[in-house]
């Protein structure tokens, strides 16, 4: 019976926050928020993702952690609610007693050593997560693989605990969401990735919606009783003006690491003491009338783009349909361009591409290693999508 009462322990108090969480609920909560300021890296080890997202987390609230000190520094366990399991080099993809990583739990309480307000929950709800972004502050979840729908397995740890456990478990850092999409600062690659909000909801599901937050949960209604989205030529300055604020205080109130960068479509927070009624219409930009098109190349982004064709790129973002905060072009992509535009010129030649024979044994992580890549950028470079197999004498361009 003893070995039972840690776990009983452990179940009450999720209940008991699950319960609670539910609670905070507040149908208050804005259509759509975003956290500017959180800086991603590519996590430097294969199971650390844990780590990575803690400390890009913690440098948002001020406090500089190494990712490596961090995961060295969480305690060992063959239960993950309770430390690390396994090596940080092993294969990414199991589940417990092999190498699998961490929960929620122990990156919290080491985050609290490091100074810092963190919360492990489970039983979490969407309202909460919103509720943290529209208070301003990232959230950093637990899903599966790239927000992949999983399969969650019970399992019993050596002296008896149970949790639940599944294959892929990795973590991002919450910063945005609308309607339709969720914003996440992905561990292994540091970039932040828009996902449908059912894609993510089903995926953040499968180990309990767990998630470490620096809030309790609930929304704070005199955060903000206002918010304006930015529209095409709008800066940040010629927007503080129109409401009689400072573009400091309005840089601030967003936690904008680069004042001088908004885009479009971006929500930004306005003061209390900004009435609602006093944010004043902007009428709805007229969508440019497609007449030409331009055929994306390997290596290319927007800003490049525009800057050969001679144009805005937020005009071929809103032509395209193209959603922030990334405004991702693809090679091979065909964008429409504006109807002023007489043709478009020709695109130019790439530039001859390194080609890569996969050899016998080969995997992508070893692949992406030798050409100082990460894999997820090998992976999507070439068109490998899960489960990301690859075969002997098969071709990969380098990027």
């Amino acid at each position: 019976m003893k070995k039972w009462i840690p776990f009983l322990v452990v179940l009450l108090l999720a209940l008991s926050s699950a319960k609670w969480l539910r609670a905070a609920q507040d149908s208050a909560l804005p259509d759509a928020a975003y956290v500017n300021g959180v800086v991603g890296h590519p996590q430097q080890y294969n199971l650390s993702c844990e780590s990575r997202s803690a400390a890009d987390w913690a440098a948002y609230f001020g406090v500089t952690l190494d990712e490596a000190s961090f995961l060295w520094n969480l305690p060992r366990s063959d239960n993950p609610d309770v430390g690390f399991v396994g090596s940080a080099n092993d294969v990414w993809g199991y589940t417990p007693p092999y190498s699998y990583g961490v929960h929620a739990a122990p990156v919290a309480q080491l985050l609290r050593n490091y100074g810092l307000q963190a919360t492990a929950y489970r039983g979490a709800t969407w309202d909460n997560l919103r509720a943290e972004i529209v208070n301003g502050r990232p959230v950093i979840v637990w899903v599966i693989g790239s927000v992949w729908p999983g399969v969650a397995q019970p399992y019993t740890a050596v002296d008896g605990q149970q949790t639940t456990v599944a294959a892929y478990e990795h973590t991002m850092i919450l910063v945005g969401y609308d309607p339709t999409s969720v914003y996440l600062v992905d561990a292994s690659s540091g970039l932040v990735t828009a996902h449908g909000v059912a894609d993510f909801l089903s995926s953040w599901a499968v180990l309990g919606n767990m998630a470490v937050m620096a809030g309790d949960g609930r929304f704070t209604s005199a955060a903000t009783t206002a918010t304006y989205t930015v529209q095409p030529g709008d800066s940040l300055l010629a927007i503080a003006a129109r409401f009689n604020l400072s573009w400091h205080e309005l840089a601030a109130l967003n936690n904008l690491a680069t004042p001088d960068v908004i885009f479009v479509g971006q929500i930004l927070r306005l003061p209390g003491a900004v009435a609602e009624e006093s944010v004043p219409a902007v009428p709805a930009p007229t969508t440019p009338t497609a007449a030409a098109t331009y055929t994306v190349q390997p290596g290319q982004y927007l800003l490049q783009i525009a800057d050969d064709l001679g144009m805005a790129w937020q005009t071929i973002a809103e032509l395209n349909n193209l959603v922030p905060p990334q405004y991702i072009v693809y090679p091979g992509q065909v964008l429409q361009l504006p109807g002023d535009v007489a043709a478009a010129p020709a695109p130019v030649e790439a530039a001859p591409q390194t080609i890569y024979t996969v050899q016998s044994g080969d995997t992508l992580f070893k692949i992406a290693t030798r050409f100082g890549l990460d894999w997820p950028t090998l992976a999507q470079y070439n068109g490998i999508v899960y489960p990301y197999q690859i075969y002997a004498g098969q071709s990969l361009q380098i990027p």
